[in-house]
């Protein structure tokens, strides 16, 4: 790979896990930080000693490209949702036979604007209106005939299933919606409008790509449990690694092909969520950058490579990438519940995680004496803590998953209303 300059722009997240595989590979790595700056629990990760240089968006723009072509760079990536623009507008400047289609760069990132690049294309979406007024909203209710029926409601810019509302039979609507306005994500983005969407239901997935001249490879499909936890309609429980060949899995990665095909994604990470409904499959959103939550960690663990690994196999021009994977392994990740907000205690069950069989990665984000938020949605999931579980026996995943559970209810979270109770 040598003669490789690869730009990172936002390595926070999963994104912190870039750098060194191509640094081994004999690439070169330059990091930008865009603006505005997100939330602690991304940057906080971010390690600059892993770059050559660090550029920051503030330069604007033009300068910002002046500086980096200095390095003729071969690609450019983003390394977490808050730089899926940036490295848009980046890689048309720097690499544009690596960059990715023009004109729908709102639609990689803004929610709204997805939903009606998949319908333009052909495909079949979840049926949404974009608004930052209630009127407008129930106006749509009512030219879909959705009059009290589930409704689900989000920012347009959010990540991580941040500001996700159900509004049951469409009650609630003017207070989600004051809600959301007056909400900034973890990214620092404030929210001017949502999204709302009619309420699908089905079995939901994760399927991860990485895309090399306009060619979808899959690195992964996985199957996601999620439960209700208080107010909270979709905290996530588990997430399971399936087979390539796994019953329904060819319909979905058709579809999410035909998505990446509808944004104009032409090179780097794709993380698609989607449903498999009664009426065929429905993408939920797309984040156009690696997956975060420790994923690609994950995935290397069950199909023996990422898609950071087929980013670095790309770039150093060996063999063909191939456009499947096999699953080496029965892998789970199992993500920590707080059932209230409270001060936790008795931590050290989470740690005793650790020591279970098909136990091969643990964080606990917490300790003794900290203030946890009742479990909303997957930032707060994943700064409580969570687990990922690996055996060739996938028996001893479900015993050991049932065995977590039964330590972390040994975790106590003192609340200031009802004090001394299991979380």
């Amino acid at each position: 790979m040598t003669g490789n300059v690869v730009v990172i722009v936002d390595p926070y997240s999963s994104g912190v896990a870039l750098a060194a595989p191509l640094r081994r590979a004999g690439a070169v790595t330059l990091a930008v930080t865009s603006v505005p700056e997100p939330a602690p629990y991304f940057h906080a990760a971010f390690r600059p000693d892993d770059f050559a240089a660090t550029y920051s968006e503030r330069v604007g723009v033009p300068a910002l490209v002046d500086a980096l072509s200095a390095w003729r760079p071969t690609a450019v990536v983003a390394g977490s949702e808050s730089g899926v623009e940036l490295a848009d507008t980046l890689a048309r400047a720097l690499t544009p036979d690596r960059a990715n289609a023009a004109g729908l760069d709102g639609a990689r990132r803004h929610k709204g604007a997805m939903m009606r690049a998949f319908a333009a294309a052909g495909l079949p979406a979840i049926r949404s209106v974009t608004a930052g007024d209630a009127g407008a909203i129930r106006r749509w209710i009512a030219d879909q005939g959705l009059e009290g029926q589930d409704l689900v409601m989000k920012p347009v810019l959010a990540a991580g299933s941040e500001g996700l509302t159900l509004l049951p039979g469409g009650a609630g609507l003017d207070e989600a919606l004051a809600t959301s306005l007056a909400f900034t994500s973890a990214l620092g983005v404030p929210t001017r409008e949502v999204i709302v969407q009619e309420r699908l239901h089905g079995p939901e997935y994760a399927v991860d790509t990485f895309t090399a001249d306009g060619r979808h490879t899959v690195t992964n499909v996985c199957r996601y449990r999620k439960v209700p936890n208080g107010a909270h309609f979709a905290v996530y429980e588990s997430m399971d690694f399936l087979p390539f060949d796994a019953p329904d899995n060819a319909e979905l990665i058709a579809h999410v092909r035909a998505g990446l095909d509808a944004l104009g994604v032409r090179f780097g990470f794709a993380h698609t969520e989607i449903m498999a409904t009664a009426d065929g499959p429905r993408i939920i959103e797309t984040g156009v950058r690696l997956p975060g939550g420790g994923l690609p960690r994950a995935c290397a663990l069950a199909n023996g490579e990422s898609g950071i690994d087929r980013l670095v196999a790309y770039l150093s021009g060996g063999a063909p990438i191939r456009a499947d994977y096999e699953l080496r392994r029965a892998v789970r990740a199992v993500y920590f519940i707080a059932s209230r907000a409270g001060t936790v205690t008795n931590t050290d069950a989470y740690r005793r995680i650790g020591a279970l069989p098909s136990c091969r990665y643990l964080k606990v984000g917490v300790s003794d004496g900290d203030h946890v938020e009742q479990t909303s949605h997957l930032l707060s999931t994943l700064t409580l803590g969570w687990a990922l579980l690996a055996h060739r026996d996938a028996g001893q995943i479900e015993r050991d998953h049932r065995t977590l559970r039964r330590y972390e209810s040994e975790v106590l979270v003192d609340s200031t209303a009802n004090r001394g109770e299991w979380t």
